[in-house]
């Protein structure tokens, strides 16, 4: 049955801080434990409720109490904790009275609430709305479909101003619908049925860093699959998968076994693990959209059902969430930017050094895909290819360095139509991953090949099972730790790379792995399945744009020929010479330029046609990406798995 009204959690609250304080030999931390009670119940009905009990300082005058709601959630990046979405907020004294609370003046994150003397705990009633547009919070939120739920229990807990995220302990008990299973890295307690209905799922205290850390993934069709027994090279992996229906919770041995090699080749890259057991919870569904993040002990992942199909449907970007959430456990859980380390989730964190947070996760995310031959070597040539294009065409790298992308990485999530290339994005991902494939290369180089990154992570990684807390890095460290492997003027690349202004790309990391990048004729053959592939007519090597395949212009170069003819971003083209509009006939106007013959277009502008030259004379151009056979075939040596010992 559901709760009747607040006053069950209120007495059980209160007779267990009574108990507490009546012991005298009691843990001091004990006497500060808080207890959450999530109903979702109502999630179907995108709603949920939960109780919240909250131990204060007692004071012999009435006093006003600061709450946070967090704000700065781990793996958000940005101040993006979801407080829009609480649709319900009741806080109460252990007697039953209702107390007055405003927000802080310009921070909407903070309540103070008028709290009565002597008074030592709060009662919260907090109603939330899943399910609402974000483009921010989506990872870190709550959500359900008709079969599948799940909640962050950091949408649904407030906190008193000055505790320690690592001291301050929370338990929970969870209400989910009658014949529904749950998943989460929360060691359970005990699980109770009340008359036959809906089940009640208690778990054990944690941390309030831990809890806010641990999302719960819950529905009524579910499979688990034991990727990984507890063995020397490996602790116990789970993978629990949800589905829209009991087909769609079932994958195929094919899937299973590429994952259970993930994380085989990922704890034969990195020799350690910070954690005693990991949960990686998945959703199938086409209910909910694609999405993911990282925690500790745990990833959560949705996942269309057209991908989880075979192995060989498993592409892009669904291939790549898994093992990119999953690395994440040891860069940016476990080693975290001191900036980014704080004791609480409301102070403001120093995100510039995301290019090793996100970075080298991404990197390393798709080393373990070629490893475990989830990704062939072809496709992560591709992928390498797909990148290097990509920044080559970075024009914002003149006045935006890529560690400035990452210090103002919550402001740069959503892409921009509009000249997005002059603004950049959350660049420090993929020209991050540049930067530690080079890394890697220049490491076999400089030691013959006796040495690696794999080397750098075992070190800077190194974590005993046991674990509970993120540990911090800065730049020096991460300096002294590449020095220790092999030494360089890494400080010095590193500047040039991440902290500095740039004319232009330097694709120095093709040439360290025994390749070549050059302009050529002749266009190359990448699958459009390749993760970030463009598509439609890519012409930035030439005309300095490219276009959809339906004529829209998606993206144009300054000081191209495109720009000079005054071409912009969504400029729809309807016609190219007296023919309508075609890839294909665009492409053979290029061709034709080599014969001192313009590109004529004609352009709907506004309400008017318009015809436009485009004054270019060089043909079709492309930059390639060629073996070098004089040098060594590096990024061969570095896809290579690796074996046991």
């Amino acid at each position: 049955m559901r709760y009747p009204g607040f006053w069950i959690p209120v007495l059980l609250c209160s007779l267990a801080l009574s108990t507490v304080h009546s012991a005298l030999a009691v843990d001091e931390a004990a006497s500060t434990s808080m207890r959450l009670s999530i109903d979702a119940r109502g999630l179907a009905r995108k709603l949920i409720d939960a109780e919240l009990c909250l131990p204060i300082t007692a004071s012999e005058q009435s006093q006003k109490v600061a709450l946070w709601y967090p704000k700065w959630v781990p793996g958000s990046h940005g101040p993006g904790g979801p407080v829009a979405n609480i649709a319900g907020l009741q806080i109460r004294s252990s007697s039953g009275e209702i107390l007055n609370w405003k927000r802080s003046p310009g921070e909407v994150y903070r309540l103070e609430v008028e709290v009565p003397a002597g008074e030592e705990e709060l009662h919260l009633s907090v109603r939330y709305l899943s399910n609402q547009p974000t483009t921010t919070s989506f990872g870190h939120d709550c959500f359900a479909s008709s079969q599948v739920g799940v909640i962050s229990p950091g949408c649904l807990v407030l906190y008193a101003e000055g505790i320690d995220i690592d001291q301050q302990r929370v338990s929970l008990d969870l209400r989910i619908p009658d014949g529904w299973n749950v998943a989460s890295a929360l060691p359970f307690d005990s699980e109770s049925n009340e008359s036959g209905s809906e089940a009640i799922h208690q778990f054990e205290s944690v941390t309030l860093r831990t809890l806010v850390d641990s999302p719960l993934m819950f529905g009524r069709h579910y499979q688990s699959f034991e990727l990984v027994k507890d063995t020397d090279l490996s602790p116990p992996h789970t993978l629990h998968v949800f589905g829209d229906d009991e087909i769609m919770a079932q994958l195929s041995k094919e899937v299973i076994a590429k994952y259970a090699s993930m994380v085989e080749q990922t704890s034969l890259l990195i020799g350690s693990h910070p954690f005693d057991r990991f949960d990686i919870l998945l959703a199938v569904t086409n209910e909910l959209p694609k999405n993911g993040l990282e925690h500790s002990r745990s990833t959560f992942n949705v996942l269309p059902p057209s991908s989880m199909r075979s192995a060989a449907a498993l592409k892009g970007w669904d291939r790549l969430l898994v093992p990119h959430e999953y690395l994440h456990a040891w860069c940016g859980k476990f080693r975290r930017p001191t900036g980014m380390l704080t004791s609480d989730f409301h102070t403001a964190k120093d995100t510039e050094l995301l290019w090793v947070y996100e970075g080298l996760t991404q990197y390393l995310g798709e080393l373990v895909e070629a490893r475990s031959g989830m990704m062939s070597p072809d496709e992560f040539r591709h992928r390498l290819f797909v990148e290097l294009r990509n920044a080559t065409h970075q024009q914002g790298r003149r006045w935006r360095t890529l560690a400035d992308t990452a210090a103002a990485s919550h402001i740069l999530r959503s892409a921009s139509p509009m000249w997005g290339g002059l603004r950049r994005s959350q660049d420090y991902y993929m020209e991050g991953m540049l930067f530690w494939l080079e890394a890697d290369a220049r490491i076999r180089k400089l030691t013959n090949d006796q040495r690696s990154l794999d080397d750098f992570c075992q070190a800077f990684f190194n974590a005993s099972r046991d674990n509970q807390r993120p540990s911090g890095f800065d730049r020096d460290e991460i300096v002294s730790q590449l020095n220790a492997i092999a030494k360089f003027d890494w400080d010095g690349l590193i500047a040039r790379r991440v902290e500095s202004f740039q004319q232009s790309f330097d694709p120095a990391v093709a040439n360290s792995l025994g390749y070549s990048w050059k302009l050529a004729m002749t266009q190359p053959k990448i699958p459009t399945s390749t993760f970030r592939h463009g598509g439609g007519v890519d012409l930035l090597d030439s005309l300095g744009m490219s276009v959809t395949s339906t004529g829209q212009v998606r993206r144009v170069l300054l000081d191209s020929p495109a720009d000079q003819a005054k071409l912009l971003p969504t400029t729809q083209i309807i016609g190219i010479g007296e023919n309508t509009w075609s890839g294909e006939r665009l492409r053979e106007a290029v061709r034709r330029t080599i014969d001192n013959e313009p590109v004529e277009i004609l352009i709907k502008d506004g309400d008017r046609l318009r015809s436009v030259q485009i004054h270019y004379y060089d043909g079709l151009r492309f930059w390639n990406l060629v073996r070098d056979e004089s040098q060594p075939d590096r990024l061969r040596q570095i896809l290579q798995p690796r074996k046991r010992e």
